[in-house]
């Protein structure tokens, strides 16, 4: 072998081994990253703890706010029309203040809004739609008290709705106000239940 030949023959040597050198450290680091630890996935929130409103937060607090607004309105009206409801309202285990709207039966699903609060002060916001009208009818406006005596009769009222005898039950009195003043309602066909979108 020549000397030019080995020369020849010693460059190529170290081109190959120069590959080889950097295949295999590309190689590594390859390696490396696929073995490295992924970034941690974000915790998912639990279905329970996942709001279900169609509405944003200020629309609901607006809402939350008008309904709060009504429910003052009617207890200072009911306290001034008979001042004995106060004591009532005060001593009960929990009372309701809805609002029933003039609409139409046929294109209302629902009457009204309301809210409930228990003996702690926890509001609850519900909805009524009225059972004893006709689908012909006009609801005509006005505001409606309930009072709970009973503590069991309120949790279940704020947790499943009424059924549909409520209002034939004599652990709840039911005022009834409007333009011509206070009465008390023996009958008031109408099924309660809780608003997906304010609580």
């Amino acid at each position: 072998m020549t000397e030019s030949n080995a020369v020849q023959w010693s460059y190529k040597g170290m081109q190959q081994w120069g590959m080889v050198v950097v295949s295999g450290v590309l190689l590594a680091g390859l390696l490396g990253g696929c073995a490295s630890t992924p970034p941690p996935t974000p915790p998912k929130v639990a279905a329970s703890q996942q709001s279900t409103s169609k509405l944003s937060e200020k629309a609901k607090q607006e809402q939350q706010q008008a309904i709060l607004k009504v429910r003052a309105q009617t207890l200072r009206q009911l306290y001034k029309l008979k001042p004995s409801a106060q004591s009532e309202v005060e001593n009960a285990a929990g009372y309701g203040v809805f609002e029933i709207n003039g609409l139409n039966a046929v294109l209302a699903e629902t009457h009204g809004l309301g809210v409930v609060f228990d003996k702690r002060g926890k509001p609850t916001y519900m909805q009524l739609a009225r059972t004893d009208i006709d689908p012909k009818s006009t609801v005509k406006p006005y505001r409606q008290v309930l009072i709970f005596r009973d503590p069991r009769k309120l949790n279940s009222f704020i947790a499943t709705g009424s059924p549909a005898n409520t209002s034939s039950d004599p652990s709840i009195k039911v005022y009834r106000l409007n333009e011509k003043g206070v009465s008390t309602q023996a009958d008031w066909g109408a099924r309660y239940f809780r608003n997906p979108d304010l609580n």
